[in-house]
């Protein structure tokens, strides 16, 4: 992908506060609800670049693996329709067990707006709203609440 000087100066950053942040937390992005499937490929690398490690797979791959961090995207959902289909997880048996649930680190993301398009903005955005989520200490670009928002059990 073809980045401007400014969209590469915007991935640097990222890199730069993380080049000594050695244990990477492991995160499960949730892209389907029925079956539970978790991101592939292209949002695993989205994931590499903000400063996680993502684990994909189905519900069994995110209960055996125990994730650090879960966000919530499923299809093009925008955060209300996602809340809407929660119930769906949270019956989930194990789900209100695992690490990121009991740490209070889960989240729901504007899928539709960051997630389902291949424009280059929005890759740099999804990579700095990723980057909040994963470390909320050391990145605040303005996503949350338009972006994404925590949801607390």
């Amino acid at each position: 992908m073809d980045l401007t000087e400014e969209q590469q100066e915007r991935i640097d950053i990222i890199h730069h506060k993380l080049k000594f942040i050695e244990q990477k937390p492991t995160v499960a992005c949730i892209i389907n609800l029925d079956p539970l499937l978790l991101a592939g490929d292209d949002k695993a690398e989205l994931v590499r670049i903000a400063g996680g490690t993502a684990i994909g797979g189905t519900a069994e791959t995110m209960l055996q693996l125990n994730p650090d961090i879960i966000i919530l995207m499923p299809g093009d959902n925008s955060i209300a329709q996602s809340m809407s289909d929660i119930d769906e997880l949270l019956q989930l048996p194990g789900f209100a067990d695992l690490k990121a649930i009991k740490n209070n680190r889960f989240y729901i993301a504007d899928a539709g707006q960051y997630f389902n398009n291949a424009e280059t903005d929005n890759f740099v955005d999804s990579i700095e709203l990723l980057a909040e989520i994963i470390y909320p200490k050391q990145f605040i670009f303005g996503h949350e609440g338009q972006g994404w928002i925590k949801f607390s059990l």
